[in-house]
């Protein structure tokens, strides 16, 4: 789990697109805070210290200063240029620490098999789907295949899940396997998560 991670806002009197340049220009990300009920919140943070947040710390949920009042959100949705290099708006949604989400994480792969038999690894899964408290988010699933064999897919419903966190695929689904060279892998069923909490 990440490290909690508080940045300050600035509220946000303009909007539409020009206004949207000015913040970016000044080295800040337009924003909109939504959720618990409470009057959406337009505001502006800062472009660095998200960034850092996000790409170094790999954080999901963070605390926000509105106006002095710190809220606990989740970023939900975010933005980039066409480049993929600069953020141009991010959704928070307000949150508790210990409220269910619905999120995707990634499925990291570590070490190697020791004997292939001839097999090519297959992942079929490279996110998995989960529900879990906002406080409990993993960075990512991560699965040591050093003793993956020909034949003996890891499915979902044989993962070690960090205490707390509930896979929404269906529990048969392959997450990676081990194939012969031109054998269709097997079909994986998926469970449509929902997009809010529980």
């Amino acid at each position: 789990m990440s490290d909690s991670v508080t940045l300050k806002t600035t509220a946000r009197t303009e909007s539409g697109s020009r206004a949207a340049i000015k913040l970016r220009k000044q080295g800040l990300v337009p924003a909109i805070v939504y959720g618990h009920k409470l009057e959406n919140a337009q505001v502006a943070v800062n472009a660095e210290e998200l960034d850092r947040a996000i790409r170094i710390q790999h954080v999901r949920v963070l605390d926000l200063d509105i106006n002095g009042k710190v809220e606990t959100v989740l970023i939900r949705e975010l933005q980039w240029d066409y480049l993929g290099k600069q953020m141009i708006h991010v959704d928070f949604e307000r949150k508790d620490r210990s409220e269910l989400v619905r999120v995707t994480v990634p499925v990291e792969l570590r070490n190697a098999p020791k004997q292939t038999g001839g097999g090519v690894l297959d992942q079929p899964l490279h996110a998995l789907h989960v529900e879990c408290p906002l406080g409990n988010i993993p960075e990512a699933i991560r699965i040591d295949i050093t003793n993956l064999t020909l034949g003996n897919p890891i499915h979902v419903r044989e993962l070690a899940l960090p205490e707390g966190v509930k896979a929404l695929e269906a529990p048969e689904a392959v997450v990676v396997q081990l194939k012969l060279p031109g054998i269709e892998p097997v079909a994986t069923a998926t469970t449509e998560p929902g997009a809010g909490p529980k």
